[in-house]
């Protein structure tokens, strides 16, 4: 009774301190990605190995597949009567984290492995269909995953206050209409139906809050319990895009896809220590208790822009260039259903990105097509607020794939792609806003992956 008490005369001061920052880490993944081996931050664009084999050079253009559709519903117009492809990539990445500092607030190291392995494999579907209603209007509709994550750490990892499991899924349907105004120019619209879910978790270190609160028995980074968020939830938004060939050989498409608000509820799960810190905590302050949790999370809008010209029947050059408006992502805070689980945030800053890219295609013969290009692909992250859900960096494609057509009517393609990216900071403080049970965590991070993706294709 006498700790009890005590903690019931500190405990208003480490409510204010301490629990606001508890669980916001628990919802960084809803709106984060993905793995590296993945478009910057946490987008993905290998909606399509025709677009992918050249490094997404001319996606925007592409009139000739039916995977150009997911990047610029326009492309709808080059369809004959109808066309489907489906893609698979399979995505390995080779990932290592190095942490030099992991401490709590009180300056306690934290322990446990301090050289981790950061990504999961992954694998991640796309399917695009067009069909033909008449001669001047054809509609479109893909299912893509344009937003991921992928990540996971043991338990007793040295940074396990920030992140332990983040795992984002979505699935976006995408119905459109394109319809040739001119001959030489097609305008085309689009809803995106998106739904996502994830899973994400971190230990609460409840021997440093319970130290702040002078609890009895507290030791700061050894007295570990756990949350887990589990939420999921619907956006609506549009697409629009042009198609312009002023000439049989040269090809302008533009689009620009709308942002999604998500507005991402589930359960928030708590398990407590078994040294009673947490459950003492909780008693008192009426925190730490399995409720309900919701986030608004803002996927940015991205515009694009791609080009395409037919050096002769067999070679094509081409080339593409994208905006996305990742500054929409500042922050992101929780609020819970439990009145006295105060609302969490993690501050991320992000900047708005380009992604350029270069490729060609050639058609040696009528049964075989090459593609290979390369491509920068900028991140919105900052050192200041990179963490380990998304240990982002910038990164290099190089990219090839080999096509055949099995009949008249079907074709198959595999492709490879590298991605590489340079060492990147992490350095996490728990003087940051939001960050006070957390600790520090200060260290680098550096990954290469290698995309293995098979098409099919059907007309």
């Amino acid at each position: 009774m006498g700790a009890h008490s005590r903690v019931g005369r500190v405990m208003p001061r480490a409510r204010k301190r301490f629990v606001p920052g508890v669980v916001a880490a628990l919802a960084v993944g809803l709106a984060a990605p993905v793995e590296p081996a993945h478009a910057a931050g946490f987008a993905l664009r290998e909606y399509s190995l025709s677009a992918e084999g050249s490094a997404f050079a001319g996606a925007s253009a592409m009139i000739d597949e039916p995977g150009g559709l997911s990047y610029n519903a326009a492309t709808g117009s080059g369809v004959g009567n109808w066309d489907m492809s489906f893609t698979l990539n399979g995505i390995y990445p080779t990932t290592t984290g190095r942490f030099t500092t992991a401490t709590t607030s009180f300056a306690t190291p934290t322990g446990g492995p301090s050289s981790v392995r950061e990504i999961q494999d992954a694998y991640e579907p796309g399917l695009q269909l067009r069909y033909r209603l008449s001669p001047q209007l054809t509609a479109g509709f893909s299912v893509t995953a344009p937003f991921g994550l992928g990540t996971k750490y043991s338990d007793d990892w040295a940074g396990r206050y920030y992140a332990l499991e983040s795992k984002l899924i979505t699935v976006n349907a995408a119905p459109s209409l394109a319809y040739q105004i001119v001959p030489e120019l097609t305008l085309a619209v689009g809803a995106q139906i998106e739904y996502a879910t994830g899973t994400l978790s971190n230990a609460i270190d409840f021997g440093t809050i319970g130290a702040a609160n002078f609890v009895p028995g507290a030791v700061p980074g050894t007295q570990d319990g756990k949350a887990a968020f589990t939420p999921s939830g619907w956006a609506v938004g549009y697409t629009v895009g042009a198609l312009w060939q002023p000439s049989a050989d040269l090809r302008i498409g533009a689009a620009y896809r709308s942002e999604l608000h998500h507005e991402l509820e589930g359960n928030v799960d708590f398990t407590l220590d078994k040294a009673g810190i947490g459950a003492a905590l909780s008693a008192v302050s009426g925190a730490f208790v399995d409720t309900k949790g919701r986030s608004k999370v803002t996927l940015p809008a991205v515009a694009s822009f791609g080009i395409a010209y037919d050096l002769t029947p067999q070679f094509s050059l081409m080339g593409e260039f994208d905006y996305t408006w990742w500054s929409s992502f500042e922050e992101l805070r929780t609020k819970f259903a439990n009145p006295f689980q105060p609302d969490n945030f993690q501050i991320y800053d992000y900047k708005n990105t380009y992604f350029a890219s270069l490729g060609m295609r050639y058609r040696p013969s009528t049964d075989w097509v090459l593609r290979a290009g390369v491509a920068f692909d900028q991140s919105p992250t900052r050192d200041a607020t990179r963490d380990p859900r998304i240990p982002d960096a910038d990164r290099k494609w190089l990219a090839f794939s080999v096509g055949y057509w099995l009949t008249q009517r079907s074709e198959i393609e595999l492709g490879y792609a590298r991605l590489m990216f340079p060492e990147e900071p992490i350095a996490l403080f728990a003087s940051t806003p939001g960050n006070a049970a957390r600790g520090n965590l200060v260290g680098t991070t550096n990954a290469d992956a290698d995309v293995i993706t098979l098409q099919l294709t059907f007309r």
